[in-house]
């Protein structure tokens, strides 16, 4: 069924629905995420509002695009996606979407050796780019640049918004490497329910581990439990932590594990992942999902 509603969303998109020339003049950005949104706003200030398809804590992963997106997609002028798989089917979509308007993919400006690669025998990477900073900073500098071909006449706002922006991530991203460190090596091991936090990994310097793949759509196995639960009892892991867009089912059976075998874990708090939170949380924009993280780890394992 989900299949035949996807189908039937490509073909409204490609079929039915013809482009507004007058529309397209002006600048209507939809990005697929609440995080490339959040950047991509930062890069374009006041010049227009962009748009999201998948709101705060809607997991990408599996995202089922709905009827009202084609209106969204179809007044956009330029749309901005992640890339990596991350957006599972609608990479279908955004590729043909690319041969009638500008479509960019953030991905695609980050060097290919920055990127975390799953599985090397079959070249399947990691899609959560977002929580490397300067690998991130790389891609939405790319995007950017396509930004200024398309409209020009914004270039010069659209660079000395993203200076900015790249300088206060930068700034942030060193203060929390900081931060981090008041953490025992021994004791910085993250936790969680899905594969998300390896580019985390890299850039705040902190082990990790996960129950499911990179993906929320793949189920842990028996042996996938035993073998964190192993894990965890072995390194005298104190806290787990669940995800604000993935259920945390998966985190309490790890527990409920792990008190079976005489080892007592808590939770330590709840991480953003894959999507922000709503305006009043404090997972609202990208610099605060990264300072909320790394605060909430370090609260969390101390």
């Amino acid at each position: 069924m989900k299949q035949i509603v996807f189908v039937c969303l490509i073909l409204m998109l490609f079929g039915g629905c013809k482009i507004d020339t007058k529309k397209q003049q002006e600048l209507h950005i939809v990005c697929s995420t609440s995080i490339i949104r959040d950047c991509v706003q930062e890069i374009v200030g006041d010049a227009c509002e962009v748009k999201t398809l998948m709101g705060p804590g809607i997991d990408p992963h599996s995202y089922n695009p709905r009827p009202s997106d084609v209106s969204l997609l179809n007044d956009a002028t330029v749309v901005i996606y992640n890339g990596l798989h991350l957006e599972g089917k609608m990479a279908q979509l955004f590729h043909q979407l690319g041969e009638r308007k500008n479509v960019f993919c953030v991905a695609d400006g980050i060097n290919k050796k920055s990127l975390i690669y799953t599985d090397p025998s079959s070249g399947a990477i990691d899609p959560h780019i977002w929580f490397d900073t300067e690998s991130w900073l790389q891609g939405l500098k790319q995007i950017t640049e396509d930004l200024c071909k398309a409209y020009p006449k914004y270039a010069t706002k659209f660079r000395t918004n993203f200076k900015r922006f790249s300088e206060e991530t930068k700034q942030l991203t060193a203060q929390l490497r900081t931060e981090m460190q008041a953490v025992p090596r021994e004791q910085r091991v993250l936790i969680t329910s899905h594969d998300a936090f390896h580019y985390f990994s890299r850039c705040f310097d902190i082990e990790v581990s996960a129950l499911q793949g990179i993906s929320t759509t793949q189920e842990p196995g028996v042996q996938d439990v035993v073998n964190l639960v192993n894990f965890i009892v072995n390194r005298h892991v104190k806290a787990l932590f669940v995800e604000h867009s993935v259920s945390p089912k998966a985190i309490n059976t790890v527990m409920e594990s792990c008190q079976r075998k005489g080892h007592h874990v808590r939770v330590g708090g709840t991480l953003y992942s894959d999507a922000l939170g709503d305006q009043q949380s404090k997972g609202n924009t990208y610099l605060n999902m990264l300072r909320h993280n790394v605060h909430t780890i370090i609260k969390g394992l101390k």
